[in-house]
C-alpha cells in the first residue's frame, strides 16, 4: 500500500510543469501575434519591404517633375595630328593641341502624355589652342530644344500605370505579410504548448517507472516476480529516461524558436496561457470570397500581369513598324575670344532633324516577334486565369476548413475532458486495488493522446483562422478590412 500510495502521488502531478512564476511572462496566442508583428524579424522585414516599395514610388513619380542639372567637362586636352585644309585649297596634315572645357545648365522634363522629352539649356564652352596660345568662347545663354518618339510605344505612359499598381499592391501585401507573420508565430507557439507537454509527460514516466522498477526489484528479491519481469521494468525505465532528454531537447529548441520570432530577449522567462476560446460565428464562404476579390493584392497583380503582356504586343508592332524621332531646337549662341563679347549681339540658333527606321525585310524576324508577343499574351491571359480560379478555390476550401474546424475544437475539447475523467477513474481504482497498473498506462496514454488531439486541432483551428484572413484581408470578427483601398496617385 506504501508503494501505491507513492505512485499516487507521482500520477497526481500536473501534466504541465510550469516555470518558476516568479518574473515570468505569462503569454496568449494574441500577444504572441501582436508581438511577432509589432518586433519580431518578420514584422521588421514587412514594414521594411513597404517602405521600399512607397520609396521606389516617390522616386519614380519625382523623376515625372522638372530636373534640373549641371553637367561639366575641365579639363580636356588632345594632342594630335590633324587634317587641316589651307587657303589655296590644299590639305596637310598639322599637329594640334588643344585644351577644351564645358560646362551647361539643363532644366529637363519628361511628357508622359507624348513620351517626349523637354529641355531648357544654358551652356558655355572655352577651347585654347596651345600652338597659337589663343583661345576662343561659345556661349549659349538660351537653348530649348524637344525630342519626341513617333508611332513608337511610349514607354513612360506604360511605366506609370505598372508603378502605381505596384504603389496599390504594396499596403496589401504588407497587410498579407503580417498575417503571414501571425501564422507563422501560431506554429511556433503551439509547437511549444506540444513540446512542453510532450516534456511534462516523459517527466512524468520517468518518475513513475522509475518507482515501478524499484518495486519490481523490492519484490524480485524476495522472489515474488520472475527476473524477465524486472528486466522488463528496468528496460522500460530506460526508455523513459530516453525519451525525457529528447522531449527536454525538443522543449529548447521550440522556445528558442518563438523567442526568436517574437524579437524577445534571452534574459526574459516566459511561459505560455493554452488558449481556451475561439473566435466568434461561422463565416460564410461566399462572403471570404467577395472580400478576397476586393481586397487581395493577387487581384491587382492579375492586372499588372496583363499589362506587361500587353505591353509586350504593342512593343513588339512598334518594332516591325515605321518609327521615327523628331529632334528640334531652337535658342541663341555667339562666339568670341573674349568672354563678356560671348554674350553680345547674339545669334540665333535653330535646328530641326526627323530621323526614321522603316523595316523593309527582315527574313521575317519581325513577324515572328509579334507572334512570339502575342502568344505570350495568351498565355498569361490562361495563367492569369488559372491562377485567380486556383485563388478563389483556396479561400472556398479554407472558409469551408474554418467552419469545420470550429465544430471539431468542441468534440476534441470534450474527448479530452472525457480522457481525463477517465484516467481519474483509473487512478483510483488502481488505488484500491481494483485494476491492475497495464490499465492505468492505457488510461494514462489515452489522456495524453486526448490531450495532444485537443492541442493539435486548437492547432489547426488558429492556422485556419491566420491563414483566411490573410487570403481575404478581411477581419471577420470585427466585419472590418485589414487594409484600406484607399491608394495611388
Amino acid at each position: 500500500m506504501k508503494n501505491s500510495a507513492l505512485l499516487l502521488m507521482l500520477l497526481a502531478t500536473g501534466t504541465a510543469r510550469l516555470p518558476a512564476q516568479v518574473d515570468t511572462t505569462w503569454l496568449t496566442l494574441h500577444d504572441c501575434v501582436r508581438m511577432a508583428r509589432e518586433q519580431g524579424p518578420l514584422g521588421a522585414m514587412a514594414r521594411s519591404s513597404l517602405e521600399e516599395k512607397e520609396s521606389t514610388y516617390r522616386s519614380f513619380m519625382r523623376g515625372l517633375l522638372p530636373q534640373l542639372s549641371l553637367q561639366g567637362d575641365a579639363p580636356g586636352y588632345t594632342h594630335s595630328i590633324n587634317p587641316v585644309v589651307l587657303p589655296d585649297g590644299t590639305t596637310m596634315f598639322i599637329p594640334q593641341s588643344e585644351a577644351s572645357s564645358a560646362a551647361s545648365l539643363a532644366l529637363t522634363q519628361k511628357i508622359p502624355f507624348t513620351g517626349g522629352l523637354l529641355s531648357v539649356l544654358s551652356g558655355l564652352n572655352r577651347i585654347d589652342i596651345m600652338e597659337s596660345r589663343t583661345h576662343y568662347y561659345n556661349a549659349k545663354p538660351l537653348s530649348l530644344s524637344l525630342t519626341q518618339p513617333i508611332f513608337q510605344l511610349n514607354t513612360m505612359r506604360w511605366d506609370e500605370e505598372a508603378q502605381d499598381l505596384h504603389y496599390r499592391m504594396a499596403p496589401r501585401e504588407l497587410a498579407e505579410a503580417l498575417e503571414d507573420c501571425a501564422a507563422d508565430v501560431t506554429n511556433k507557439f503551439f509547437d511549444l504548448l506540444v513540446s512542453s507537454m510532450n516534456a511534462s509527460n516523459a517527466s512524468l514516466n520517468v518518475a513513475i517507472n522509475d518507482t515501478l522498477y524499484r518495486i519490481s526489484r523490492g519484490r524480485f528479491n524476495v522472489g515474488k516476480i520472475a527476473e524477465n519481469d524486472l528486466l522488463q521494468s528496468e528496460l522500460a525505465y530506460l526508455s523513459a529516461k530516453t525519451d525525457f532528454e529528447n522531449a527536454e531537447v525538443g522543449l529548447s529548441r521550440s522556445r528558442e524558436t518563438l523567442r526568436a520570432a517574437l524579437g524577445m530577449s534571452p534574459v526574459v522567462t516566459f511561459a505560455l496561457v493554452p488558449p481556451r476560446e475561439i473566435t466568434g460565428g461561422r463565416v460564410e464562404p461566399d462572403s471570404a470570397l467577395a472580400a478576397a476579390r476586393r481586397y487581395r493584392s493577387d487581384m491587382l497583380n492579375y492586372e499588372l500581369q496583363r499589362l506587361t503582356a500587353e505591353r509586350g504586343v504593342i512593343q513588339a508592332k512598334s518594332d516591325n513598324a515605321f518609327v521615327a524621332t523628331l529632334n528640334a531646337s531652337i535658342g541663341y549662341n555667339q562666339t568670341a575670344p573674349v568672354l563678356p563679347d560671348a554674350y553680345r549681339q547674339l545669334l540665333d540658333q535653330q535646328a530641326v532633324s526627323l530621323g526614321f527606321t522603316f523595316p523593309i525585310f527582315r527574313w521575317g524576324a519581325g513577324s515572328a516577334a509579334v507572334d512570339a508577343a502575342l502568344a505570350e499574351q495568351k498565355r498569361t491571359e490562361v495563367s492569369v486565369a488559372q491562377q485567380r480560379f486556383d485563388a478563389e478555390q483556396e479561400v472556398l476550401y479554407e472558409a469551408a476548413r474554418l467552419n469545420l474546424l470550429r465544430e471539431q475544437v468542441a468534440v476534441a475539447a470534450k474527448s479530452d475532458t472525457i480522457a481525463q475523467r477517465r484516467f481519474d477513474v483509473a487512478k483510483d481504482r488502481y488505488v484500491i486495488g481494483k485494476i491492475d497498473i497495464p490499465i492505468l498506462f492505457i488510461a494514462q496514454s489515452e489522456k495524453d493522446a486526448a490531450r495532444r488531439a485537443n492541442i493539435q486541432t486548437l492547432w489547426n483551428y488558429w492556422a485556419s483562422y491566420f491563414r483566411l484572413r490573410r487570403l481575404t484581408l478581411f477581419d471577420f470578427e470585427t466585419g472590418e478590412p485589414l487594409v484600406s483601398l484607399e491608394g495611388g496617385r
